[in-house]
């Protein structure tokens, strides 16, 4: 039996061999790393209780209430605190860095099918979609909101958007 999966680079479908899931493979087309998903047994598959609405809407609430109050102690604290990113100027119709910020919030949040929409609007700036996500990568540009995201976790949702506008 084969296990069937998608790179995570070039997105062409590649087939392994059982003994390879739970592993890393290179990609035979592109030739980066991926990880080789474990084969799945009909049998045993768990069943997943639905995402709660409410307990989702509040999570997020949460979440904008300790962003603000981060943001209220850097200015108490006498530092500059970075504008809430709904309150960021738009450069050239859109704040091509409001788009990663939203893209990386939206993919920790679970929010697949929203942060996909941001790919074709980043991707009619062109070069200056992907220097804005450059501009992340490198630490050019900080967003104090993304800090709830793991650094390594961020740097893949940031390569993973890349990829996607370089496409």
């Amino acid at each position: 039996m084969t296990i069937t999966f998608h790179c995570e680079h070039c997105d062409k479908e590649i087939n392994a061999p059982d003994s390879a899931g739970g592993k890393r493979g290179n990609c035979p087309f592109c030739g980066q790393s991926n990880y080789v998903p474990t084969p799945v047994n009909e049998d045993e598959v768990l069943p997943l209780a639905p995402i709660d609405e409410e307990e989702e809407r509040q999570r997020e609430q949460e979440v904008k209430k300790l962003l603000e109050k981060d943001r209220v102690l850097l200015a108490a604290s006498g530092g500059e605190p970075a504008p809430a990113t709904e309150d960021r100027p738009a450069s050239g119709g859109e704040d091509l860095h409001h788009l990663v910020v939203n893209y990386c919030l939206d993919m920790v949040n679970g929010n697949l099918n929203r942060a996909g929409t941001y790919i074709p609007q980043l991707k009619k700036f062109g070069g200056a979609g992907i220097e804005a996500v450059e501009d992340f990568l490198s630490g050019r540009f900080i967003e104090p909101a993304l800090d709830v995201i793991p650094t390594r976790v961020l740097h893949g949702f940031l390569a993973q958007l890349k990829t996607g506008l370089s496409s």
